[in-house]
This record gives structure tokens, sequence and C-alpha cells, in this order.
């Protein structure tokens, strides 16, 4: 008989470990909000060190845990791949913070702009095909 469970992961299925290590991910990306709205209320919103980080660390960390929920649901191929896609547009928006101006941090802008551009076109034209008026 066939196992669905991974070599080590205790009996537990990998849709339950994504979706375990999706919450965890997701409780970071909280506390690194957390830390940034309280470091921009003690520093008056000048741009800081921890600032930064925060910002970096929140779009990062929510991108995570947004791409391991994916893996953990159970959603046509199509609509997994667009999502998993959105996930990775927040993970380059917050790698892009880290680097420095280069032709790369263009190209990772340019990718983060194109994937939330064709995401929400492609979220335009479902609700406009299906003629739904007032």
């Amino acid at each position: 008989m066939k196992s669905n469970n991974w070599p080590g992961s205790a009996g537990i299925p990998p849709a339950r470990l994504f979706r375990v290590l999706s919450a965890v991910i997701f409780a970071f990306a909280l506390a690194a909000m957390l830390a940034l709205l309280v470091s921009d209320a003690f520093n008056t919103l000048t741009p800081t060190e921890v600032h930064r980080r925060a910002g970096e660390s929140s779009l990062i960390l929510i991108g995570s845990s947004y791409v391991a929920l994916q893996l953990g649901l159970r959603r046509p191929p199509a609509e997994k791949v667009k999502a998993i896609f959105l996930g990775i547009a927040f993970l380059l928006w917050g790698a892009g913070q880290l680097l420095p101006p280069s032709r790369f941090a263009t190209a990772t802008d340019t990718a983060v702009m194109v994937i939330f551009v064709a995401d929400l076109g492609l979220t335009i034209i479902k609700h406009l095909k299906r003629n739904q008026y007032e």
C-alpha cells in the first residue's frame, strides 16, 4: 500500500504539514509587521534599519506562508499555480528590498509587477466574462 506521508513526518499527511508550516510562518509575518508598526510609532515614521528589515521580513514571510498554504490545499492546478505565483511575488518584493540598485534588482521589481498585474488582470477578466451586472 502506498503511503501519503513523507519520511520522518510521523504519519502526518504532507497537506497538513504545509498548512502547519503556513500557520507558523504567518505568525512570524505578523510579528515582523508588529515590529514595523512599533518601530514607526517610536521613530515618528523616520526610516530606520528596523523599519527596513521588518518590512522586508513581513513581505518575505507572508509570501512564504501563502505559498506553503497553497501547497497544502486541494485546488484545481491552474488556481494553485496562480496563487503560488502571487505568493512568489510577495517573496520577490521583500527580497527586492534587500538588493542594492542593479539590473538584477530592476528585473526583480519588474517580475513582481508583472505577476501582480497578471494576477489582478486574470481576476478582472474572469469576472467580466461572467456578465454579472448590478
